[in-house]
């Protein structure tokens, strides 16, 4: 397996962005290097204290986080949404997003050895993205 460089992957990023019709002021702030957070109903900061564990997860798996969706199923989350270093899982990445579906590293604030990555669905609700599942 081949890595990507980081310019495609933020490429490929905001494509995911438009994609999930994020508003625009979020892809504009991706840019420019900053994430934004779908809390609820606003958008907002990253929490220094999650950008620390973003930072930490994209060191060692050298994947992208191109946003974060806040979460409470009973229990906290913040939901890293992201491109895999991998051009191969791209396509898999894309044809999940056909229903919504999105790649996340979950950071469980509650309990955080339940903190693992997979999938979650999302909606939008006027470009703010909340988890569904």
């Amino acid at each position: 397996m081949v890595g990507m460089n980081s310019k495609k992957m933020r490429q490929e990023a905001i494509s995911r962005m438009q994609r999930l019709e994020l508003d625009e002021s979020v892809i504009e702030d991706f840019k420019i290097g900053k994430l934004s957070l779908s809390d609820h109903n606003r958008i907002t900061d990253v929490p220094e204290d999650i950008l620390k564990q973003i930072n930490e997860w994209e060191n060692k798996f050298h994947n992208l986080v191109y946003h974060v969706v806040h979460g409470d199923f009973g229990y906290e989350t913040y939901e890293c949404l992201s491109v895999s270093n991998y051009k191969e899982d791209w396509d898999f990445e894309n044809s999940i997003m056909d229903d919504n579906w999105v790649m996340s590293h979950s950071i469980n604030i509650d309990i955080p050895r339940y903190t693992e990555s997979g999938s979650i669905k999302v909606i939008n609700n006027n470009g703010i993205l909340k988890r569904i599942n």
